[in-house]
């Protein structure tokens, strides 16, 4: 053999060990999720079985070892997003990516989200925390028999992860309450237009905007404030959730159809499993990081939620007293102060002083010294942030409630975040309710920062859980929710100023009809509905006037012709978008100037309004001459068409929805990395806008052809009351959040097509066994 072959079969040698071992380490990083496995912890033998698609079935002897293995699979499944999760809520995130995690958790310190979790942790019945502690135990023991299958995050980065413990539990409900909690934002928003526009034109934007407003804040001051939430506690949320009663069946009970909507990411933030007990049987969708069921059934009752978008935080601007207190109606006061170390991958630690008022925390400190006031500070209100919070208990006790009594017993305990429950039960029941604490407030109006030192805006108490909207067994026999209204006019309360406009609700109500007879088929269908109500409102609007250009009026002549069904297969969803884009920033971005981003986002109610009550809005302020909307209409049509054909070239025959806008999951960690991104971050084609029921919530990308879906459904189910173990589930991305399992993407065909599945009835099959240790 000559020395270059030999060369050559030693390269080959090196190359085959270099691969087996990449072989080895890449696969040592999934679960074992088959045969018998000992296991300290746990009491009695218990049995994890799953599916085809990875979800599943617990079958434990004790309570103990059934929350237990619920923490063992959430362990093998979804142990980066635990990690990450808890790290984000107690602001420890600059540990172990550096700096740029480090804004995020001088906002979280600020907040003191991770010592509201261990308070309320000591609020909660002694079963919920056993419970906790049971589930905190079956992750740990995974970790200790698994230090060298962790998910391959921890190996780029070199983290080994510290034992779980029921405060990190916790902390998932506060981020949660956090994100959910109404549109502050808006707040913050409304205070540094107030300095701009008048209060005529405010209304017009804001037309729950009170014309006495009290408080504004400086431009810069403002637009920071806004720039300090975390992007993983920005306000987006919405739902929908629907349930139908036994008259309108075919089954002759109740069906009840939910769909959570959340901003995307790989993999969402739902986890499907089944548990059995003594005493309790649950199917659903889980949450890594809680033991308990957000949504599901335990074979008596089945619930799901949308959020009610309640306010329930509110801004502060308090006046300083020296150099350590703040004014209040009854003099001066200290300020309450507590030092946070951050620690920083690569660099030195950071000091942070936080100070409360009585309100709660001081954000504004976070501001730079050039742009923060001299003499005031702004706190934030939080009803998240308060002592005692008992909301993980209540989700514990619905999962055990067996009827209407005890149903409505449970969620009365919900604090934070405010939600709207949608119930159906196998005696024929169906109800709703809404559950949280709203603010009673001084002024009666929690829309923008109010002056702490006066008292005015001042929150007195909670709206009483008798006055809470609720409903059981209403004769239309229907009850639907999409994050619409859920009080009339009368209602005393402020819940929130700030309605969602109603398009998906109505379009539900109009989908079910006075029809009969329906099933679970029906429930997916509808839920799978594309069709746009605000397109259909808009489109006809924009179609009706004088187009000089040939061109703009035949393709004006296609959108007046178009269903409104955001369809991926269609060209007609694209070319509306682009010129909605083109017109929503030709008609406000004049007037809101650095302000219009936080209206990039087409608000239809107020472009609706515009363009057949408030004209004057169409007038460019930035030109001599007077726009017209007439203008404005085909101009931006004009300006869409060529931005799209840039995009997608000429022939409009070609161009398509669902190339612009696929759903976007992208990978928080990997995502990022050469190479990684590739495998980690998922796409599909999709459907919808933010008005459809199947929601397709997207951003524009600079070139305004590009409208990718960063929000939506990640979790659908359907109930069927008859027989629920017929009920149907499905997730967006998969039940593993590691790349290089078949499960981290295996549901996202079905997804896109919403195809449920039905739990339990896979021949395919692996059971994997925990047996008390030796």
């Amino acid at each position: 053999m000559s020395i270059w072959a030999k060369l050559a079969n030693g390269v080959a040698l090196v190359l085959l060990l270099g691969c087996s071992a990449m072989f080895v380490v890449v696969m040592g990083s999934l679960p074992r999720i088959d045969g018998r496995h000992p296991v300290n912890g746990i009491q009695l033998k218990t049995t994890i079985t799953r599916d085809s698609v990875g979800i599943p079935k617990i079958v434990a002897d004790t309570r103990h070892d059934a929350y237990f293995a619920m923490g063992w699979v959430h362990a093998q499944d979804r142990m980066w997003q635990l990690e990450t999760q808890r790290r984000l809520g107690a602001g420890r995130l600059a540990e172990v990516v550096g700096e740029p995690g480090l804004a995020s958790d001088r906002y979280m310190r600020t907040l003191g989200l991770y010592q509201a979790a261990e308070r309320s942790l000591g609020a909660l019945p002694e079963p919920t925390r056993s419970a906790l502690q049971s589930y905190a135990d079956g992750i740990n023991a995974w970790l200790s028999y698994n230090t060298h299958r962790l998910p391959p995050e921890f190996d780029l980065l070199r983290l080994k992860p510290e034992p779980w413990t029921p405060a990190d539990s916790m902390v998932w409900q506060k981020i949660m309450a956090m994100t959910l909690a109404g549109n502050w934002h808006d707040d913050v928003l409304r205070a540094q237009l107030a300095r701009t526009l008048d209060s005529k034109r405010m209304q017009e934007l804001f037309p729950a905007y009170p014309a006495d407003a009290p408080v504004t804040l400086a431009t810069e001051g403002g637009k920071a404030l806004l720039d300090l939430s975390t992007e993983a506690l920005r306000p987006m949320p919405a739902s929908n959730v629907w349930v139908v009663g036994g008259a309108r069946t075919r089954s002759g009970k109740p069906l009840l159809a939910g769909d959570p909507h959340l901003a995307f990411r790989a993999p969402v933030l739902w986890y499907l499993a089944e548990v059995e007990m003594p005493g309790l049987k649950l199917a659903g969708a889980t949450v890594p990081g809680l033991p308990f069921h957000l949504i599901g059934h335990n074979g008596r009752i089945a619930w799901s939620f949308t959020s009610t978008q309640a306010d329930t935080v509110d801004l502060f601007v308090e006046k300083l007293a020296g150099e350590t207190g703040y004014r209040t109606p009854e003099g001066a006061k200290p300020f309450l102060t507590r030092t946070e170390t951050i620690k920083v991958k690569g660099g030195a630690d950071v000091t942070l002083t936080v100070r409360e008022t009585r309100h709660g925390p001081v954000i504004s400190d976070l501001l730079p010294q050039a742009i923060a006031a001299k003499d005031e500070v702004v706190a934030l209100a939080a009803t998240a942030l308060g002592h005692g919070d008992t909301s993980v208990g209540a989700l514990h006790a619905l999962n055990q409630a067996t009827d209407w009594p005890s149903f409505t017993k449970a969620v009365k305990d919900v604090q934070a975040p405010v939600l709207n429950i949608a119930y159906a039960d196998t005696a024929g029941n169906i109800g709703f309710f809404t559950a949280g604490r709203i603010p009673v407030r001084k002024s009666g109006n929690g829309t923008v920062p109010m002056r702490g030192w006066t008292g005015e805006g001042d929150w007195t108490g909670w709206v009483a859980t008798a006055k809470l909207p609720q409903s059981l067994n209403p004769k239309s026999a229907v009850l639907i929710n999409a994050n619409n209204k859920v009080v009339g006019e009368k209602y005393p309360h402020l819940i929130t100023a700030s309605w969602p406009d109603g398009y998906r609700a109505a379009r539900i109500r109009d989908l079910l009809g006075e029809r009969r007879g329906l099933t679970i088929e029906d429930m997916a269908a509808i839920q799978a509905d594309a069709v746009s109500p605000q397109a259909i409102e808009l489109k006809d609007l924009l179609t009706g006037i004088e187009f000089k250009d040939q061109h703009a009026r035949d393709i004006a002549h296609r959108i007046a012709e178009w269903d409104g069904k955001a369809d991926r297969d269609r060209s007609e969803p694209l070319i509306f978008a682009a010129w909605m884009n083109r017109l929503n920033r030709a008609i406000l971005a004049d007037e809101l100037k650095d302000n219009f981003p936080a209206f990039e986002q087409v608000r239809a109610p107020v472009l609706v309004d515009i363009l057949t009550r408030r004209r004057h809005w169409c007038d460019d302020i930035t030109t001599p001459e007077a726009e017209s909307c007439d203008d404005l209409i085909e101009g931006s049509l004009t300006k869409a068409l060529a931005d799209l054909e840039k995009a997608w070239g000429k022939d409009m025959k070609t161009w398509r929805w669902g190339a612009a806008h696929p759903a976007r999951f992208a990978h928080p960690f990997l995502g990022k990395i050469p190479v990684l991104g590739d495998m980690a971050n998922l796409q599909v084609p999709s459907d919808g806008d933010d008005f459809t029921i199947s929601r397709g919530t997207y951003t524009v990308e600079g070139d305004g052809a590009h409208f990718p879906q960063i929000h939506g459904a990640g979790l659908r189910v359907v109930f069927d009351l008859a027989d629920l173990a017929d009920s149907r589930f499905v997730i967006a991305t998969g039940q593993s959040g590691n790349p290089l399992s078949r499960h981290y993407a295996d549901m996202l065909p079905a997804w896109s097509v919403n195809r449920l599945y039905r739990l339990g009835l896979d021949a395919k099959r692996s059971v994997l066994t925990l047996e008390r240790g030796r």
